[in-house]
Parts: structure tokens; sequence; C-alpha cells
């Protein structure tokens, strides 16, 4: 599959995230601006929106916050983007 730089930059902020116990563990979504490398604060939900329409992703509300976790999919791509040394 083809993904952005900035695609590519969120899905491993989401897989390596402080909150994360693993690639596929759901972290909250306030939480992801603090691990990307290149992607701006005001650009992550349009690349998260980006990566469920791809079904990379997945998010959940709760009281006051939204949580993003990885699908099969998703972690698949995580795995070939570390492969290829980003």
């Amino acid at each position: 599959m083809e993904l952005t730089e900035l695609e590519k930059d969120v899905i491993v902020a989401i897989a390596e995230n402080q909150y994360a116990d693993f690639p596929d563990s759901e972290v909250w979504s306030w939480a992801i601006d603090y691990e990307t490398k290149i992607t701006k604060k005001e650009q992550i939900s349009g690349v998260v929106s980006s990566l469920v329409k791809k079904e990379l992703a997945i998010t959940e509300e709760y009281a006051n916050d939204n949580t993003v976790k990885l699908t099969e999919k998703g972690v698949a791509e995580y795995k070939q983007i570390k492969e290829a040394g980003k």
C-alpha cells in the first residue's frame, strides 16, 4: 500500500507510543503528537482519518477524548516501515 510520509510517521507514533505496550495497543489521541517526527499537531486528525479510511487504524470515542489503535493491516504496515528503515 502506498503511504505518505505523514501517514508513516503517525503509524510509527501510534505503534511506538509511550502509552502503548504493543504495536496494536490503544493509545490516547492526544498522546500521538508527542511521538511524531514530522507531523504537526494540527495535521494529526487528518492523517488519522486517512489511516481509518485505508483500514489501517480504528478510533474509539470515550468521555472527552478518543483513542487510536492500529488494525492488523496497520501493524503489518508498521512492520514494513521498520524493515525499510524509516
